[in-house]
């Protein structure tokens, strides 16, 4: 019944193999899979201590999975396209789930779509060092993205539009104005971020001067198919794309914005499926404009409005509320 042999030859106990499965699992969680293909013996093994093997790796891993949502029972799969696929927690198809999603928080801390030192957009900010503030930001950036995750899995299991507004809807309503504040704040920062590095990739693409595009250029360059080329030159379409760039990362989280930017470097091509859905948004923004469709207000502004309700504000003064709340959170960081 061992799953390992020692170099003589000596088989080791399942109590053993077990421990060297969690280590195993803790650093390549999709090994889960081959080990239980191995033999009917091995797929006995694992099946029946699926549960030990996986709070072993949790509690290993309580740091990494630390903002992945790892307490809910179920949470929305990163496979492509995400849609309705369901994980259990502590099965081992979850812990490759946490650590899909430990992988994609820090692929974004470190990428510029969520950059926040740039003092001319306004972000919140403290008068500290710069080190000392990207630290804080970094703490910041981390509960909000947590959040990201928490408002899509609150919606696992639905798959119509309206269901999943409601359970959404429900779920800002349960939420303090902290973390709305960063909820809604994080959201516009990599809103603006995906505005910056499109139109920096439109005017690297030669496009504006008829130039043949360089694909190291454009690489992160998509125009959607119903954008005129005399358009290019105004920032019209950026905007409307990152409208449905903020709504598509509340609908799918942060897995959305690592698919769009960072999916054509895998072979399942994430990219292509953010892609489409960005396109699909803008169609059926053209079809609400042209009075062909239904709508529902972004996800953004229910956020906002649901903010002003809390802290008795309007949304003209919203943004400095805010601002300040997420500004005295970050000064009470344990950095």
């Amino acid at each position: 019944m061992g799953l390992f042999r020692s170099n003589g030859g000596l088989e080791l106990l399942p109590e053993v193999s077990l421990q060297i499965v969690g280590v195993v699992l803790n650093s390549d969680p999709k090994a889960a899979g081959r080990l239980l293909s191995l033999s009917k013996e091995f797929y006995s093994l694992l099946s029946t201590y699926e549960i030990s093997v996986a709070k072993t790796v949790l509690d290993t891993s309580k740091h990494k999975f630390a903002f992945t949502n790892a307490s809910q029972a179920e949470v929305l799969s990163s496979r492509i396209p995400p849609g309705d696929i369901l994980v259990s927690r502590l099965s081992y198809p979850w812990i490759s789930e946490m650590q899909c999603r430990s992988d994609v928080i820090n692929f974004l801390l470190e990428h510029e779509i969520t950059e926040m030192l740039d003092s001319t957009n306004s972000w919140p900010t403290l008068d500290r060092p710069k080190n000392e503030l990207s630290k804080r930001l970094t703490m910041f950036k981390k509960g909000a993205l947590s959040l990201l995750y928490k408002l899509v899995d609150c919606a696992t299991g639905v798959t119509a539009t309206h269901a999943i507004r409601a359970h959404q809807s429900e779920f800002l309503d349960s939420l303090s104005s902290e973390e709305l504040a960063s909820l809604g704040t994080m959201v516009e920062v990599m809103g603006q971020g995906f505005f910056t590095v499109t139109k920096r990739a439109l005017h690297a693409s030669g496009l504006l001067s008829n130039i043949p595009i360089r694909p190291s250029s454009a690489s992160h360059l998509y125009t959607p198919a119903s954008t005129p080329m005399e358009d290019l030159h105004n920032d019209n379409w950026i905007r409307e794309c990152m409208c449905v760039f903020e709504d598509l990362i509340q609908r799918y989280g942060p897995y959305y914005a690592y698919a769009y930017f960072e999916g054509s470097n895998s072979s399942r091509r994430g990219d292509l499926w953010a892609r489409s859905l960005l396109q699909n948004g803008l169609d059926n923004m053209n079809a609400y404009e042209m009075g062909y469709t239904m709508a529902y207000a972004s996800l953004q502004s229910v956020v906002w409005r649901v903010f002003c309700r809390k802290v008795d504000c309007n949304l003209q003064n919203s943004w400095q509320v805010a601002k300040e709340m997420i500004e005295r959170q970050m000064e009470n960081y344990q950095v």
